[in-house]
């Protein structure tokens, strides 16, 4: 469905606002609250491994290593140092027992949303100068985004 011209424009001058409000949010609140705590005991590779994984739970390892743009066996170094922090697994694919996925652990999901969650951290700030007015807003908007999310998602499916 093509939409009016005008109706095209204002959503382009909404998203740029959005854009340019989320930035101002974000200088902000790292004044606030500082940077996002980055785990000291992971490297950089392994780090770059756990959003993969994140973003892609069940990936074989041999996925992971493309997308980092590594060698599968560079990979496997990688993810294994991850199971031993106890970050990541690995189990057979129920299809071909040959190929082994990733996903992360209950311990990877909390430090990845540690490490991602400026919003988390900056509304437990906010949370006793929030009106109720403000926090319905608040919910309000992170059910359409919600909502967007998954149409996306379903979309891309």
């Amino acid at each position: 469905m093509r939409l009016p011209e005008g109706l095209v424009a204002e959503r382009t001058r909404r998203m740029r606002e959005l854009s340019e409000l989320n930035a101002d949010v974000h200088r902000r609140a790292m004044r606030l609250v500082g940077p996002l705590p980055v785990p000291g005991d992971l490297t950089m590779q392994q780090l770059r491994a756990l959003m993969e994984v994140a973003k892609t739970p069940g990936a074989a390892g041999h996925e992971l290593g493309e997308r980092l743009g590594v060698s599968a066996p560079t990979a496997s170094g990688v993810i294994e140092r991850l199971v031993d922090k106890g970050l990541v697994r690995r189990a057979a694919d129920p299809e071909d027992r040959r190929i082994r996925r990733v996903t992360l652990t209950e311990a990877g999901q909390e430090q990845v949303l540690a490490m991602d969650s400026i919003f988390g951290r900056i509304l437990g700030e906010l949370a006793q100068s929030l009106t109720l007015d403000d926090m319905d807003l608040l919910v309000r908007a992170s059910h359409a985004l919600l909502a967007a999310l998954d149409r996306v998602a379903d979309a891309r499916a």
